[in-house]
């Protein structure tokens, strides 16, 4: 079986070379990484993959710019997107049409100002839809999690032994 390829675009190398290897470990996997916005839309269009995971915060170009980039790109516009976080949840605000953070414990709370929120978590989950983005990964996370996400984006089978099969 073909490996999947998948990109990873986060600014922290060792999260990048961690994901890397659990996603590669299970042999299903083949993943190319990058450490800013830029690297990362010049990766994906080399590599074209089959799944990419895109941290939000990023150097040279956040996450909002390389969804923007990948939707421009007809070549790679229908590749599901995990949008990672370690801040809290991405939620879209409509009325500024804009991605916004909604931090997940008091001590994100003093990293700036509170964001806007839409009280209707369907049409954030709409907005995310029309951007390709297929589901959040917060940092930290179980490798478990990491590995369930891109299983179920790519559809990927395990395949079971039976006992009966030996």
């Amino acid at each position: 079986m073909e490996k999947k390829k998948i990109v990873v675009i986060d600014d922290e190398q060792d999260l990048c070379l961690l994901i890397k290897t659990i996603l590669e470990g299970t042999g299903l996997y083949e993943v190319s990484t990058a450490h800013d916005g830029e690297a990362g839309l010049a990766l994906i269009k080399q590599v074209v993959p089959a799944l990419i995971f895109v941290d939000f915060v990023m150097p040279k170009a956040g996450g909002d710019k390389v969804i923007a980039g990948i939707k421009a790109d007809p070549a790679i516009a229908k590749t599901p997107i995990v949008l990672m976080s370690g801040l809290g949840e991405m939620i879209y605000s409509k009325a500024k049409d804009q991605w916004k953070w909604l931090p997940n414990n008091p001590a994100t709370k003093n990293r700036g100002e509170l964001p806007d929120v839409i009280a209707d978590k369907t049409k954030a989950n709409e907005a995310a839809e029309a951007l390709g983005i297929k589901d959040y990964l917060q940092k930290p996370f179980k490798k478990e999690t990491l590995v369930e996400i891109a299983k179920e984006l790519l559809k990927v089978k395990e395949e079971v032994i039976k006992p009966e099969d030996y």
